[in-house]
């Protein structure tokens, strides 16, 4: 499902480390293992990502959480 919306504010690399709380080598590490969203697009050589993206990848995150405490 796609939850862009009009006005969907782009990320920087440093403002997506303070969202989900990593440093710069996890988040590299996440986005090189296919752990994290992949950048929505570059600026030049700066990858941004949008807010609903991260929104996403946190609900996810959140989901699969609940659910390893559920049958674990």
């Amino acid at each position: 499902m796609n939850n862009t919306f009009i006005g969907d504010p782009l990320y920087s690399k440093t403002k997506v480390y303070d969202y989900v709380c990593v440093d710069e080598s996890t988040l590299d590490k996440w986005i090189a293992k296919n752990k994290f969203p992949k950048p929505d697009l570059y600026l030049g050589r700066h990858p941004r990502w949008r807010l609903s993206t991260l929104i996403s990848f946190s609900n996810a995150k959140q989901q699969e959480y609940v659910e390893q405490q559920l049958c674990g």
